[in-house]
């Protein structure tokens, strides 16, 4: 939903990052064009310049061939690729998707005319979106299929989101007070092609991932805590000798939750196991592997990404490979994968906290009432097993999983499948991370509070106000969903992210 007090970003004044794209995905920042006459004057005889081309019958690939040899419009052109089944995307991904494209578009390579692009801006500020499918890429761009139903929104056909209801696109447009525009082939070429339903998820998956980060070192941290954990296996002089930039914030972050700096004093209580001395490495692998993709996704966004260009100068048409999108798939390989990793790290913490061989004192699966024969934590600890071995499955890399269509010679792009996975994995990680800080608001009851430091009362403070101990069998599905939905509120005391 848009914000009451949502500012505006204007596109063509200044470079967009992935930060403006989910906030524009949640209406907390809207979009509209710059009003710089130069900026608008070199949009609009983008256009006009493709409409001489066109007019002349100028073969320009991809418009007057339709992609595949088939002249035709603009209409023809999207009806072709409208043969999505693969279920939908949610509005918040929509409306990312609709940022990106958008983006790009009003950087003025495109030939786009301007009424389209404010049509587009107030597609997304009023939230009339684009039902768009969740399918697989089918060449080398990887958008065709998704992308055709957001030019059919913009041209009134297929339906739309307005407002979270699901109504025809002509009706979304009626009751915002918006007009169709009936697009030109260049123009339905611009929006279907490129990179940006995989950059637009993209920056969605990034933003969920450094916030994955911090919420899975704050139940490192209280694992550290409940176990009676070994503060020196975090000190700073240790990160000085293997530099990498996201173990040192990971390890920073831990020695914030714990109050290192005040106890360093303190009697070492030996060694601790492995998944707790290595925690450092494997977050700091996903802070780093964010930062990655972050700085990807921010190019991509400042990139057009079809063909052919218009050259705004020179009046020149380009026609390259730029919207196949290598480095997006790419970047969010990586990032599924290193959250892939730190999904692994979060169940063995729960198996640490669970055995009661290392926990230091704790009763097995955390049994609330040792003499009642109660089974604990064991079948949450089955559950983050089970997703565990799910979420190495969806890190799986896109690359090379493609095949192309036809006698086209065309070379399928992954972007679009790997952004797909990388939320999936996203969102099993987000589940284990909930279920393991079920586990340690569990440890801190057995515990009496014993050995808790910042991070580990303030968590506990924040879950047992929604959520009891667990002392006697029940459903606790319940409870999973009420830490995920306290999470992805922004109501954990998750400490300082950037």
């Amino acid at each position: 939903m848009p914000s009451e007090s949502a500012v505006f970003f204007e596109l063509g004044s200044a470079a967009i990052t992935p930060r403006e794209i989910v906030a524009m995905a949640d209406g907390r920042l809207r979009a509209m064009l710059a009003d710089d006459p130069e900026y608008r004057q070199r949009l609009a005889r983008g256009a006009q310049l493709v409409e001489r081309r066109l007019a002349t019958g100028d073969a320009l690939t991809g418009v007057l061939d339709g992609l595949d040899g088939r002249g035709d419009t603009a209409q023809g052109l999207m009806q072709r690729y409208a043969t999505a089944n693969d279920g939908w995307l949610h509005d918040r991904e929509s409306a990312a998707v609709l940022a990106a494209r958008l983006a790009v578009l009003a950087r003025g390579y495109s030939g786009v005319r301007i009424d389209v692009l404010v049509l587009m801006c107030e597609l997304l500020n009023l939230r009339v979106l684009p039902r768009i499918p969740a399918s697989t890429p089918g060449s080398s761009d990887g958008g065709l299929i998704p992308m055709s139903y957001v030019a059919a929104a913009i041209a009134g056909k297929r339906e739309v989101s307005y407002l979270g209801q699901v109504v025809l696109a002509s009706q979304g447009l009626m009751a915002a007070r918006l007009h169709a525009i009936e697009l030109r082939p260049k123009e339905a070429l611009a929006i279907m092609s490129g990179t940006s339903m995989a950059t637009g998820l993209g920056c969605l998956a990034w933003d969920r991932a450094r916030r994955l980060a911090r919420f899975a070192t704050a139940v490192t941290s209280m694992a550290h805590d409940v176990t009676l954990g070994n503060p020196r296996h975090f000190d700073p002089r240790l990160e000085a000798l293997k530099p990498h930039e996201g173990p040192r914030i990971a390890m920073q972050w831990i020695r914030d939750d714990i109050e290192y700096a005040r106890r360093t004093g303190e009697t070492p209580t030996g060694t601790d196991s492995a998944v707790l001395r290595c925690a450092p490495q494997l977050l700091g692998l996903l802070v780093d592997a964010s930062r990655s993709a972050e700085a990807v996704l921010e190019v991509e966004l400042g990139s057009v990404s079809d063909a052919p260009v218009v050259h705004p100068t020179t009046g020149e048409l380009l026609v390259g490979g730029n919207g196949y999108g290598a480095h997006v798939a790419f970047a969010l390989d990586g990032l599924k994968s290193a959250v892939a990793a730190v999904v692994g790290l979060l169940e063995r913490l729960l198996a640490l906290i669970c055995d009661p061989e290392v926990n230091r004192g704790m009763p097995r699966d955390l049994v609330g009432d040792p003499d009642a024969g109660r089974p604990g934590f064991r079948p949450l600890r089955a559950i983050a097993a089970g997703l565990a071995a799910q979420a190495r499955k969806y890190a799986l890399p896109g690359t090379g999983f493609l095949t192309a269509v036809g006698p086209e010679h065309d070379l399928p792009c992954p972007a679009q499948l790997s952004a797909i996975d990388c939320l999936r994995v996203l969102s099993v990680a987000e589940t284990v991370t909930a279920i393991v800080a079920l586990g340690m608001c569990q440890a801190v009851d057995l515990r009496d509070g014993q050995g808790c430091h910042r991070r580990a009362s303030a968590m506990y403070g924040a879950v047992r106000q929604l959520v009891p101990m667990l002392t006697k069998d029940r459903a606790q599905d319940r409870d999973v969903t009420t830490v995920l939905e306290l999470f992805r509120a922004g109501l954990l005391p998750l400490g300082k992210l950037d």
